[in-house]
């Protein structure tokens, strides 16, 4: 008894410590907005859609300057001050999703925001056991509108028809989105056929536009046209505005395609399931085009059937557009109930993830196409995923964590059960010193020998090439992430690493065995070809943008560091290859011909990494 006293004493002391941390944390934040006079506020609210709104109005906003946004989806009061104190002040533009958990829990949050621009986007189910009605829900996150100044500007989406209701609760200026006739951004058609992007046709002050898109689903052209019109709010044009959203890139875990080595495309909408939003899941289905498509359903949220009727009802309606789908998890096998006899195997069940991935191991095969839809804190279906690509350890379900499981220490399963929520991935590791950390040079290139002597694994060359006059006690270990080769390397702790992913989604790879070695983000160094420089012609980069290089802007997504990062440019444009497209270039074996101006290339390289890490002592 006196030791569980002990215990909870201690407990409420913590308890008293983290609350006034956090106090701490909010007084700071607050007084930190207040000094950024010359810094936009855009704050986005809504159901669903907030956060890839918020990184599509982070990439049309950089057209004119310094723009953050907060990270992932982080966006309670906690996050959101989190965010604001790490601002820069020569910011220009902050865009902050504003989410809202219970009656109330807006307010705080909207005050610490004070917007400049406000987005509504859409008002669904989320959270309507705690509201009562649709219309609590869209009163309570209309508060955001509310705050505007009247200098502001106020970007409703015009369909719907609760957002309707919220302009007479603002004197700011409007700016109505939508396919509503009197919508100032009119939305005529979209369309999104997998393997094509997102493609919109608009009208805006009696011009008509297309605007191509990174991003699939017809759904998310609401999200488009939400970001293009916090564009125009803050004084882009539409054609600016339209090229922002085309360079920008879906969200994580929210339509994002990922392919694996074994040419098994998933599609990545498994961050939140509410039922409501599944329409979306079989409207895209139904009109991409595949060899085969493949559904996998985690946990659904928000509806008002059993778990008994609606599993099966989903079931069916997922089975008119997919070739074969699969449930996970606690009510997996409720949907079972819509086979249509014993042998009928298009529609499976598994209450255990890892059952599903032995399952979907044997069965995925080259040109799937795979749509993951769950509730990331119930399902982590990302391990579907991981799994094939690299170790995991960590099949625990429903742990309670709502961060990727690629962005977990846990995910190889080293025994250790945590209880608290995550941590946002800028917190894992303590940051504060890289003295101790080692260099981490990344080369770039697809794994596999199918690949060797193609300029897309020029960057993974150059590391054979260091290695190679490093002597041959040092050897390639093959670790979860890929393979690496620890030295000594100008009086500089050096780790080689040749990711284990595809060159396209390399980013995962290099976050993941950045944080488990405790490398410092700012002593990466990345080889990677260059299709702009000529064949032998290399290049040393401090920042800047990822050029189109696919497997530069995935390590840059998955570090979030904006690009800078010290790269090695390697030069793989011959006379040979410059009518052809990209990718015919970077994955066409060099010719003989091409032998010694390779080898230069790869000399000049190593010799430039090595100077670089001199001139860093």
């Amino acid at each position: 008894m006196k030791i569980n006293f002990i215990d909870r004493i201690k407990a409420g002391l913590d308890w008293r410590y983290k609350k006034l941390q956090e106090s701490i944390k909010l007084m700071h934040a607050k007084l930190w907005r207040a000094s950024l006079k010359e810094t936009k506020f855009i704050g986005i609210t809504g159901s669903v859609g907030k956060t890839t709104t918020k990184d599509l109005a982070v990439s049309v906003l950089k057209k004119c300057g310094k723009t953050k946004g907060n990270a992932l989806s982080l966006n309670y009061l906690i996050d959101i001050a989190k965010a604001i104190t790490e601002l820069p002040r020569n910011v220009r533009f902050v865009v902050l999703e504003i989410a809202t958990s219970g009656p109330g829990t807006i307010d705080d949050r909207v005050q610490l925001c004070r917007p400049d621009i406000a987005a509504m986007i859409v008002i669904g189910r989320d959270h309507i056991k705690k509201f009562g009605s649709m219309e609590a829900i869209a009163e309570e996150k209309a508060k955001l509108i509310s705050a505007l100044p009247e200098t502001g500007t106020a970007v409703l989406n015009r369909d719907d028809p609760l957002i309707r209701n919220v302009a007479a609760k603002t004197k700011a200026q409007k700016l109505w989105f939508g396919r509503s006739e009197d919508a100032d951004l009119r939305l005529l058609e979209a369309t999104s056929n997998y393997p094509e992007t997102l493609v919109l046709k608009l009208s805006y002050e009696g011009r008509y536009y297309t605007c191509k898109t990174g991003v699939y689903g017809t759904h998310l052209a609401v999200p488009v046209l939400a970001a293009i019109g916090i564009g125009l709010a803050a004084g882009l044009s539409i054609e600016d505005a339209i090229v922002g959203v085309a360079n920008a890139r879906p969200t994580t875990g929210r339509m994002q395609i990922v392919t694996d080595i074994e040419d098994v495309t998933f599609l990545r909408d498994d961050y939140k399931a509410p039922h409501w939003t599944l329409q979306t899941v079989l409207d895209f289905m139904a009109n991409a085009k595949a060899e085969r498509k493949v559904a996998i359903i985690g946990t659904l949220s928000d509806y008002s059937l059993s778990a008994s009727k609606l599993y099966p009802k989903v079931a069916r309606k997922l089975r008119e557009v997919a070739d074969l789908v699969v449930f996970v998890g606690p009510h997996a096998l409720r949907a079972l109930k819509a086979r249509n006899g014993e042998d009928d195997i298009g529609l499976q069940g598994f209450t255990q993830i890892r059952d599903a991935h032995r399952f979907l191991e044997k069965e995925l095969r080259q040109g799937d196409l795979v749509i993951l839809k769950g509730s990331n804190r119930a399902d982590h279906l990302v391990r579907l995923i991981l799994a094939r690509q690299q170790h995991v350890g960590c099949w625990i379900a429903n742990c309670g964590k709502n961060r990727f499981c690629d962005r977990c220490e846990f995910i190889e399963g080293n025994g250790v059960v945590d209880t608290q929520v995550c941590l946002p991935a800028e917190t894992d590791i303590d940051l504060s010193t890289t003295a101790s950390s080692p260099y981490l040079i990344v080369g770039l290139g697809n794994p596999g020998t199918a690949y060797d002597d193609t300029p897309h694994n020029m960057g993974a060359a150059v590391l054979d090439r260091l290695a190679q006059s490093l002597g041959n006690d040092k050897e390639w270990v093959d670790v979860p992430e890929g393979k690496i080769l620890q030295a000594n390397i100008e009086k500089s702790d050096v780790i080689l690493f040749k990711p284990g992913a595809m060159i396209n989604h390399c980013g995962s790879m290099v976050d993941a065995l950045r944080r488990r070695m405790s490398i410092h983000p700012q002593k990466i160094i990345v080889a990677h070809d260059d299709i702009d420089l000529p064949l032998s012609e290399v290049r040393l980069k401090y920042s800047g943008s990822d050029s189109g290089h696919k497997g530069l802007r995935s390590i840059f997504s998955a570090l979030g560091n904006d690009g800078f990062m010290t790269r090695v440019r390697v030069g793989v444009h011959t006379s040979n290859n410059m009518d052809h497209d990209s990718r015919a270039i970077v994955l066409k074996r060099f010719s003989e011909d091409d032998s010694s101006l390779v080898n230069a290339g790869l000399e000049k390289s190593s010799s430039l990494i090595r100077d670089a890490l001199n001139a860093r002592g």
